[in-house]
């Protein structure tokens, strides 16, 4: 299960809100790291008690050493050191391996000068002296070396000059700023760019690579490419509309004239029922696309009332058995003796009508083209079967669009302007139902195409 829809990372708002955060704990961390590692926080104090007196302690016992290499010797064998011997009259640290690596030595001539014993405090160590003694008649100076106690780190921060901190917040944002302006504006730059090509006649432009993103930059550039895709078919349907329908209307256009030639030279009237039949399929096909226009367009009104689907499919069968009759085609009705519904008698009868002169068309002769009636989950389902080639899997879904038509062949065969399914579609749309079609198959065989009109029944019959 993917669980994306949780992710705060995909909201442009989060970001925001995180770069902001970022931005202060960057700002933080490296004001910190400078006072850690730049600031130099000498300081010298006055000398804690408990340092005076281990300090006393150890210089009673340096008189009973013989000499100063004697106490070279016993202070190397101990593994923790913290006593610094140096030699006061030429200055040099007799055991100046102890000290930490980069100590400047000259800190100690400064301390020497103190007539008292103080408490050093330089970076990582703390020196306690100097302590004067004499072992056997040489001079020495002890210092006493520890780890220096380390501060909190916000502590430290304020050892910082005074603007340190806001130019450090300044130079930050400014740097994740251009980051983020960069993130946001170069796909919206890239969008624009894209519209502006669909815009100019482009209707391939497509925005790729904001299109990949997860946050609402990348919500709107898919949902870019998604009203072109729709638009650009769209366009490519208009412009098969008037392709179709002008090669559509061309035709009987033309064979009217031909009829009202005849008839002028003829005359008697025996070319007027021609004329008729031309006119009268010019006339249906405006109708189609007057239909589809409002039904499209959300302009058509419903007029709701009861009807009795059976007796309505009974009526459908029995006006479209005369244009199956010529091909021997048999309609086929399995229906309950009754089944209510609330709906326009006259739009539905319209989609189904559509429905099944389609699978008159593609089927071929002495077929059986069987529709059928179920009541099942609240649902009353309308089946129309054919025995037709059936059509690609592809399309299954396309054949409901408006102008669309599986074939682009102009034959006397394929007809249409592809609206009759596109009319059905939305005729089931208005009446909060659906349409779907499949391949019926036999063995690995395509044996024809079903396609189911479905629509909400009514209450009481559910109960």
């Amino acid at each position: 299960m993917q669980l994306n829809w949780v992710n705060p990372w995909r909201y442009l708002a989060f970001r925001l809100f995180s770069w902001f955060w970022l931005v202060l704990i960057l700002t933080i961390a490296s004001a910190w790291l400078l006072a850690k590692a730049f600031l130099d926080d000498t300081v010298i104090r006055r000398l804690p008690p408990g340092v005076h007196e281990q300090a006393e302690r150890m210089l009673h016992s340096i008189k009973r050493f013989d000499s100063v290499e004697d106490l070279l010797q016993r202070l190397n064998r101990r593994e923790n050191n913290r006593w610094l011997l140096v030699d006061p009259v030429s200055q040099r640290i007799l055991n100046a391996h102890i000290l930490p690596r980069g100590f400047d030595q000259s800190w100690l001539t400064e301390l020497s000068q103190f007539d008292k014993p103080r408490l050093f405090l330089h970076r990582h160590i703390s020196l306690a002296g100097p302590f004067f003694v004499r072992l056997n008649g040489q001079p020495l100076v002890l210092y006493q070396q520890q780890p220096r106690p380390e501060k909190p780190g916000l502590l430290s921060l304020a050892q910082l000059p005074e603007l340190t901190i806001p130019l450090l917040f300044l130079l930050v944002s400014a740097l994740a700023s251009i980051g983020l302006a960069l993130t946001i504006t170069r796909p919206l730059r890239q969008l624009q760019q894209h519209s502006l090509q669909f815009a100019g006649g482009d209707l391939t432009s497509r925005v790729q690579q904001a299109a990949s993103r997860s946050d609402e930059i990348g919500e709107l550039a898919r949902g870019f490419n998604t009203m072109a895709s729709q638009i650009g078919a769209l366009l490519q349907n208009q412009q098969r509309l008037l392709r179709d329908i002008s090669h559509e209307l061309r035709s009987p256009l033309t064979r009217a004239q031909l009829a009202i030639a005849l008839e002028q030279r003829q005359g008697g009237g025996s070319q007027l029922p021609r004329l008729s039949q031309e006119l009268d399929k010019i006339d249906s096909m405006l109708d189609e696309l007057l239909t589809f226009s409002r039904l499209d367009a959300g302009q058509y009104q419903l007029q709701l009332q009861d009807i009795d689907l059976v007796e309505l499919l009974e009526e459908i069968i029995q006006v479209n058995q005369i244009e199956a009759a010529p091909k021997q085609q048999q309609l086929q009705l399995e229906a309950p003796a009754q089944c209510l519904v609330e709906a326009d008698s006259r739009l539905l009868a319209r989609a189904i009508e559509n429905v099944l002169r389609n699978a008159i068309k593609y089927s071929p002769a002495a077929a059986q083209i069987r529709l059928s009636l179920q009541l099942q989950n609240g649902l009353v389902q309308i089946y129309v079967a054919d025995q037709g080639p059936g059509i690609p899997p592809t399309a299954l879904q396309a054949i409901f669009e408006p102008f669309y038509r599986v074939s682009d062949a102009r034959t006397a065969g394929a007809g249409g302007t592809g609206l009759g399914l596109a009319i059905a579609a939305q005729a089931m749309k208005q009446h909060q139902g659906q349409i779907h079609a499949q391949n019926l198959v036999q063995g690995d065989k395509v044996c024809g195409l079903q396609i189911c009109l479905q629509l909400p029944q009514r209450q009481e019959q559910v109960a």
